[in-house]
């Protein structure tokens, strides 16, 4: 018979989600093709059908006919898994990825007659597999460039059974914070032995006893991820709530948890940052404050200039600058601030006059040098100032006397000339007027600049002794040469002229060592009696300190700088009120707008609103407790689109516990969310698209057996029902893996229920041996049943423990065909055991014969089909009825299934 004579199986065909197409054996030539294998394919039907299949498809014939050829003479399938091939698709060459069958078709005599292509197109998962692992990857590259890592554990449920805490269901995120652990079935406890001695064992007990729920926060668990192996000190956020059956009684636990382990190393790193930036201000002498806006809002200050201005935090940050201190508003200050946001021009002012009125109404005059920088936002829009400023009023009024004492000293050099009777008198006053001076004072005599005399402060600045007197300069600081001081003396020797300067550095040696010196200097040229140039008055003032606190803010503000431009997530500050101070560049290009309107707009309109109330509870708590708020919400992109993001909103709290600024990190999850939900709802399509057509052609096959049984027994007639009769196992045996993948895909879910109900076990266990002893009449199934064992389960997901169990001892047995089942009680359990003579399991393989996709290979590397999901379900079935399954076995002497099944 032609396949293409079945109408049935031509709609069947037709109608698959996945491409098929069916090649004559012998001359490889395409018989039937479906639309979805020519839209893969990207060919018109009349470039297939009826044409060599290679000539179809030459561009991958090198690769794959030698495959074919195999399948058409051993008549075994050949798979291949999301393969990468190179197809001309419409006229174009293009990499496409598919996974494809080259199945055999065999006639009455078993012999090969065509060949079935089922191919499915995997290029849009590889894809964006591909591009997430890529995005990952970037991610974690960018990471330690962060002081917050953005990287967030997600959280995970699992529900604990009964007294002994029985691990019954456990979701996709809780089993991903422990990868390498088998969980379901097992007891808390032994899946997690870590915990046995930490006080979680007694919580419990705690909890199933009193019925009321506890929360751990922040909670360190030295764990593991896989079993028996090294733990590592992770932070757990988790909760145990009490679940009540019908009765109100207490029977399992709810376990929430979610790790927060990097969330705690990052808000550590993130605290260390900021404390970091803090010492550093508070350690300047220089006064630093950050005021935004026109409105002049006080953003960052530091103890400097808190002290300078006898303020205390809380009364600053926040708040307009005028005011803070309404007694500037007659001043140039609030005016300068301003001119600088608007024109872009630094303001650098030196000893400027402030006044400010103390509480008892009388004025402290102070001066200070000081910079206005302007400060803008990613797009250059000028938003704020650095104010940095020293306060010199000491040097202000230590100049003021020092001017008076330079004066005093020309009054004494003019005296000189008057009479030579008063020198010695004046001689002596001078010398006292320089030693007493609050600056460092010197005179050089002659074109050799001898030390004629120095008071101590100047020689601590050169870091020498009085041993230097009489010495000339270049002798008594020979490290001077190489530098210009000596030739600026020279020069003002030789012109009369004075010389002036303010943070000139010196190289000077202090106690056998270099360092670097910042000093103002005044060297006035002092008249002999001639008129002419005899000595050099050195005036020096040591600013070292202040121009390294200076430098040292400077380093620190371009750090800051480039930290925001490095950040790769969304970032965001605002003040206590939370007034937004800032977003950088990726919040900006997410929201398609300037600062300025994004802050205007508010990000709140951005939040999906079903998550508003949510967030803004979450924020209460977290300025109520001081902890960030951490939340999966999503915000509009440009285009409107709503996109899953992590965001974390940390407050920022001063050495009083009061929140002094928020941090908001928002990390794109998006892509994560959408490859969760295409997973199960890849395994869900494919299972309800196959089950749908195979259980039409069932509903027909069993039609016409029913048909034929009623007609004459012929040659003709036998063969032909003994063809349907294997169709139909064959389609038992597909219904039986599509049923498997929906369990698969209900287990991922936390969706399989059971159905419970009162029946006698080994009754069910006789029927199930029956119904193979007619499947399978070639072997011996040896049953030992003890009579009235009563339970409580779902009968039809035992039923299907044991066909599984029992479906296995015969595959895996190729040389023996007899299986023993045996039904005993055993006080409050009932044992169900299955015993194989067969290939058996090595040691090392025993525990993992229950994991998902783990499949046993026979001597020599012997291929057994199956998609290693058998076992992986039954142990799920009989852990959710509260029991346990064990395996005993020995290589090439056979393997025992052991089923326990509470009684009760």
């Amino acid at each position: 018979m032609n396949l293409t004579d079945s109408p049935l199986l031509k709609t069947l065909i037709e109608s698959a989600p996945i491409g098929i197409c069916i090649l004559n054996a012998h001359s490889l030539e395409a018989e039937m093709v479906n639309d979805k294998f020519l839209a893969i394919a990207g060919k018109e039907k009349e470039a297939i059908l009826g044409k060599l299949y290679w000539e179809s498809f030459a561009e991958v014939r090198a690769y794959y006919e030698d495959a074919l050829l195999r399948v058409v003479a051993n008549g075994e399938s050949y798979y291949a898994d999301e393969v990468s091939l190179m197809l001309i698709r419409n006229g174009k060459e293009e990499q496409v990825y598919v996974t494809f069958v080259y199945a055999p078709v065999l006639d009455e005599k078993a012999l090969v007659t065509k060949i079935a292509v089922w191919v499915l197109e995997n290029t849009a998962q590889v894809d964006e597999r591909a591009r997430v692992s890529a995005a990952r990857e970037a991610a974690e590259q960018e990471r330690d460039h962060l002081y917050e890592s953005i990287s967030q554990a997600p959280a995970g449920i699992a529900v604990l059974s009964g007294e002994e805490l029985v691990i019954e269901l456990v979701n996709t995120k809780y089993q991903q914070m422990l990868p390498g652990r088998e969980l379901l079935g097992r007891r808390f406890f032994e899946a997690l032995p870590e915990l046995v001695e930490s006080e979680i064992p007694a919580v419990l007990k705690e909890v199933y006893r009193t019925g009321k729920p506890v929360e751990f926060h922040e909670q360190l668990v030295p764990i593991s991820e896989t079993e028996n192996g090294p733990t590592t000190d992770r932070y757990f956020t988790f909760t145990y709530v009490p679940r009540f059956n019908l009765e109100g009684k207490v029977d399992g636990v709810f376990n929430f948890s979610i790790e927060v382990t990097h969330t705690l190393q990052s808000r550590l790193k993130s605290d260390q940052a900021t404390d970091n930036l803090g010492q550093i201000l508070n350690m300047l002498p220089a006064s630093v404050v950050v005021i935004r806006g026109q409105d002049l809002i006080v953003e960052m200050i530091n103890d400097t200039n808190l002290g300078y201005w006898k303020k205390s935090r809380a009364e600053v940050v926040g708040r307009p600058f005028l005011q803070i201190l309404p007694d500037l508003a007659d001043q140039p200050f609030a005016g300068q601030l301003r001119q600088v946001m608007e024109t872009g021009e630094v303001i650098d002012v030196k000893e400027s006059p402030v006044l400010f009125t103390m509480a008892d109404g009388t004025l402290r005059e102070t001066y200070v040098d000081y910079t206005y920088q302007p400060l803008s936002d990613l797009d250059g829009n000028r938003t704020g100032v650095l104010v940095m400023s020293f306060e010199i009023t000491d040097r202000v009024l230590s100049k003021r006397l020092l001017e008076k004492y330079v004066e005093e000293l020309a009054t004494a050099n003019d005296q000189l000339s008057i009479s030579n009777n008063k020198l010695v008198k004046s001689e002596a006053r001078f010398k006292f007027l320089i030693q007493e001076a609050p600056v460092a004072i010197g005179v050089l005599q002659g074109r050799e600049f001898v030390v004629e005399t120095a008071n101590e402060k100047i020689l601590q600045v050169w870091g020498k002794t009085r041993n230097i007197l009489g010495l000339p300069l270049s002798v008594a600081l020979p490290e001077l040469h190489g530098q210009p001081f000596l030739g600026i003396l020279d020069q003002v020797y030789t012109s009369g002229e004075a010389f002036y300067a303010n943070e000139i550095m010196a190289m000077l040696e202090h106690a056998g060592e270099l360092k670097e010196i910042f000093f103002n200097v005044v060297y006035q040229p002092v008249a002999g009696l001639d008129g002419a140039v005899s000595d050099i008055l050195v005036v020096a003032v040591d600013v070292t300190e202040q121009v390294n606190s200076r430098k040292l803010v400077e380093k620190s503000e371009q750090h800051f700088r480039r930290l925001a431009d490095l950040v790769p997530a969304k970032i965001s500050n605002a003040l206590p009120n939370g007034e937004v101070t800032f977003f950088n560049k990726q919040w900006l290009d997410f929201a398609g707008m300037g600062f300025e309107d994004l802050r205007d707009f508010g990000y709140h309109q951005m939040m999906h609103p079903d998550e508003i109330q949510a967030f803004q509870n979450g924020l209460a708590v977290a300025s109520q407790n001081g902890v960030p708020h951490i939340s999966e919400m999503r915000f509009k992109n440009t285009s409107g689109a709503y996109i899953w993001h992590l965001n974390v909103a940390s407050p920022i709290l001063d050495e009083h516990g009061d929140i002094t600024m928020w941090v908001g990190s928002t990390t794109n999850i998006q892509a994560l969310k959408e490859e969760e939900q295409r997973k199960s709802d890849f395994v869900s399509m494919l299972s309800h698209e196959l089950k749908t057509p195979v259980t039409s052609i069932k509903g027909h096959v069993q039609l016409l057996l029913r048909l034929l049984a009623r007609e004459t027994s012929t040659a003709f007639l036998g063969k032909l029902n003994s063809s349907l009769s294997r169709i139909d196992v064959l389609l038992l045996q597909l219904t039986g893996l599509i049923g498997d993948m929906l369990d698969l895909s209900r287990i991922d879910a936390g969706r399989m229920d059971l159905k419970k109900e009162r029946f006698f076990i080994d009754a069910l266990v006789t029927e199930v041996v029956e119904d193979f002893r007619l499947s399978h009449q070639q072997y011996f199934f040896h049953l030992d049943a003890e009579a009235g064992i009563e339970i409580i389960a779902d009968r039809d997901r035992i039923s299907q423990v044991m066909i599984n169990l029992i479906a296995n001892a015969i595959k895996y047995s190729p040389s023996s065909n007899v299986v023993d089942i045996a039904v005993a009680l055993a006080g409050d359990e009932v044992l169900v055991s299955i015993k194989d003579y067969g290939i058996g399991i090595e040691k090392k393989d025993q525990e993992k014969v229950f994991e998902r996709f783990f499949r046993v290979e026979g001597q020599n590397e012997k291929y057994y089909s199956g998609f290693g999901i058998g076992l992986f379900l039954v142990h799920n079935i009989v852990s959710r009825h509260g029991g346990q399954i064990a395996v005993e076995s020995e290589r090439n002497k056979g393997s025992v299934f052991t089923v326990h099944l509470p009684v009760r």
